[in-house]
């Protein structure tokens, strides 16, 4: 069960993947043509990324880049409602299941709220992929 609520508590100790490396290696790329980088500071960083091994790790390397990682608020918002999430399905599920042994079984009312807060923390986590994903950063004119 923890590894599949690990993503969405701890989402920069997420191991890196190709993909991810290579996103990361455009928008470096991208930085440079934008001359946000200079071409030495990001070959620097393209070799720390062949070392990196977490998503925090990433976020160090790609500091100053624009819209590289998720912005710090978006991280740490995507962790508070994930645990108020958790927090809020078990307690519901706990009372529905209490009052259910003493004869008042009703249906699975708590699912609404559960379905909502899991709809909230399902746009947080896509959001927050979509930084990781997104390697087609745009140029402006």
């Amino acid at each position: 069960m923890y590894t599949l609520l690990e993503p969405l508590l701890t989402p920069d100790q997420i191991k890196l993947t190709d993909a991810d490396r290579r996103a990361a290696v455009a928008k470096l790329d991208s930085a440079v043509r934008q001359a946000a980088l200079a071409p030495s500071q990001a070959s620097e960083r393209q070799l720390q990324l062949l070392t990196a091994e977490t998503r925090g790790e990433l976020r160090k390397i790609m500091a100053g880049v624009p819209d590289a990682t998720p912005p710090r608020g978006l991280t740490t918002a995507l962790r508070a409602f994930t645990g108020v999430w958790l927090v809020t399905c078990v307690v519901q599920f706990v009372i529905w299941v209490a009052l259910a042994m003493f004869g008042h079984f009703d249906g699975p009312w708590w699912l609404w709220s559960d379905l909502g807060l899991g709809a909230v923390v399902a746009i947080l986590w896509w959001t927050n992929e979509s930084y990781h994903r997104k390697s087609d950063v745009l140029v402006a004119p």
